[in-house]
């Protein structure tokens, strides 16, 4: 049950982007559950964020969230444990250089990079609209990697022609396209959806990169956080409670995506998603 407090679930809160907005979270005083795929990494980063910030009240579940079934599992087990949810930030990410299928049949890039964030996001809905302004929050890119949006939705895994950086940045997009779209269906009950760019944080996204890439990403090193201002920001302010459908850079500013994403392909999108999840169950 809950402690009265703010209530945020972060997944991904283990390393990178959702670690940083996690810490920050804890920093306010908030109930801080985070979402890891290992047991033993996931106690370690809540005890370190719990001791970093003075904050008893970071937890962490466990979860493989390139699979539906550990997802419906978890959702599950975080309705037990919380009798309302303020904020769901959406961070979970990994890079798949080479197309590996899970055990359900699904390319583990679009897995975990979409389909995670969609499917848990979903399932806790009804606990988040027990609070009277909670707030869904996903990860998007960096606005001038989104002015042209690709994706096939006639081979929404990349079954025809697979790339590990052509999957990722079409997750990237349909996140972008979730958001949008969750937003619109959530308009009137008091949840909001919301995507933002969390500028360059510090993560450990590339460790199984090519040499080539990981020799680009050490030059930015220097410019790298390890704060999310922006997540902590959004999930937080009193300014963006009301605020639903935007998109948000990392230096707080909204960046309109209305001529880039339309609405249409956003709801077949959605539908598509639907249809898929309900074939795997």
């Amino acid at each position: 049950m809950s402690t009265g407090k703010k209530i945020f679930v972060v997944s991904g809160g283990t390393s990178g982007v959702g670690k940083a907005i996690a810490t920050g979270l804890a920093k306010t005083g908030a109930t801080v559950a985070i979402i890891g795929r290992n047991e033993q990494s996931g106690k370690e980063t809540a005890s370190q964020i719990s001791l970093h910030t003075r904050n008893p009240n970071v937890g962490h579940f466990v979860a493989d969230l390139s699979l539906q079934s550990s997802i419906a599992q978890l959702s599950g087990e975080i309705k037990n444990k919380f009798d309302h949810i303020d904020g769901l930030i959406n961070a979970a990410g990994a890079i798949f250089f080479k197309k590996e299928m899970t055990i359900e049949g699904l390319d583990k890039s679009f897995a975990i990079n979409y389909l995670s964030h969609f499917a848990l996001t979903g399932l806790l809905l009804e606990t988040l609209k027990k609070t009277d302004s909670a707030r869904v929050l996903t990860v998007g890119g960096a606005p001038m990697y989104l002015k042209n949006p690709k994706i096939a939705l006639d081979d929404i895994q990349l079954d025809k022609n697979y790339n590990g950086m052509t999957a990722i940045s079409q997750a990237m997009f349909e996140r972008v396209y979730f958001a949008l779209e969750l937003a619109h269906r959530l308009e009137g009950t008091g949840v909001t959806s919301n995507v933002f760019h969390p500028g360059l944080i510090s993560s450990n996204l590339v460790k199984n990169a090519p040499w080539w890439l990981k020799l680009i990403t050490s030059f930015l090193r220097p410019w790298e956080k390890k704060d999310c201002e922006i997540g902590v920001y959004l999930a937080t302010n009193k300014e963006v409670e009301n605020k639903n459908g935007l998109f948000f850079n990392s230096d707080k500013q909204i960046i309109s995506l209305e001529k880039a994403f339309d609405a249409a392909t956003g709801k077949k999108l959605w539908h598509i998603t639907e249809e898929l999840i309900k074939n795997i169950h």
